[in-house]
């Protein structure tokens, strides 16, 4: 299969590595969106499009080695190779926008390999507001400053706020302790209702038999059509 060969490659890669399957060749700013992609959605495309009128390209990050979210995950919806399908293909036409696939799942861990791929190049990571407000939480850390100093030293947050969150990044960061960060923060100017669409809520939305073209890029519909038409089929 066209992806399995490097997928397996990267699932060995002793320190975080990102490769592409097209080259961008060298550039001045990059900005990273990771995700699942299953599947690719309005919100990744709003996100990628914003993003790309900062940096010279954004790359779509698919990691090997994904970390758990909080609450019980859906079954997958549609099979990796057929994602990254969808995500190739949706960023073919496009001169700034890049599939890469990397061996780790942390965002410090992501940036560091775009880095080492980009030398010298600005970095910057795609992100929800709920994310931002995540990563600034001490709970998840032993030393949340020296995290985020490293984090931050490698790359800085472009962010779209979610809906029911506008401004709590603005007004996070307008805490003392986090003042010292607060350059290395922007936010895109995507809608909040836009930005909320998430590949889980599209997955819930297929399994109870409605329509979501709306919110997938046509470069997923059929994918999503075939996946919902086959679940339907094996519920009969």
């Amino acid at each position: 299969m066209r992806f399995e060969q490097t997928l397996e490659e990267l699932r060995g890669a002793p320190r975080p590595t990102l490769v592409f399957t097209r080259d961008p060749g060298q550039v001045r700013s990059a900005a990273l969106l990771s995700g699942s992609f299953d599947p690719l959605t309005v919100a990744h495309a709003a996100l990628a499009e914003r993003a790309a009128d900062r940096v010279d390209a954004v790359v779509l990050v698919y990691a090997v080695d994904t970390l758990p979210k909080e609450g019980r995950a859906a079954p997958p919806l549609l099979p990796v190779e057929v994602r990254l399908d969808v995500v190739d293909r949706y960023c073919a036409p496009d001169s700034r926008r890049f599939l890469g696939l990397c061996s780790h799942g942390l965002l410090a861990d992501q940036a560091e390999a775009a880095a080492e791929r980009f030398p010298g190049a600005e970095m910057w990571l795609i992100v929800g507001s709920d994310k931002v407000v995540q990563l600034f939480d001490p709970r998840w850390y032993e030393d949340r400053d020296a995290a985020l100093d490293r984090l931050f030293a490698r790359a800085g947050l472009l962010y779209a706020d979610r809906a029911g969150s506008e401004g709590v990044v603005g007004r996070l960061l307008e805490r003392r302790e986090n003042r010292r960060w607060r350059d290395r923060v922007a936010r895109l100017d995507v809608r909040s209702s836009l930005a909320g669409v998430s590949s889980r809520m599209v997955r819930e939305l297929v399994r109870r038999g409605e329509q979501v073209d709306a919110l997938v890029p046509p470069e997923a519909r059929d994918a999503v059509r075939e996946a919902a038409r086959s679940g339907r089929e094996r519920r009969l």
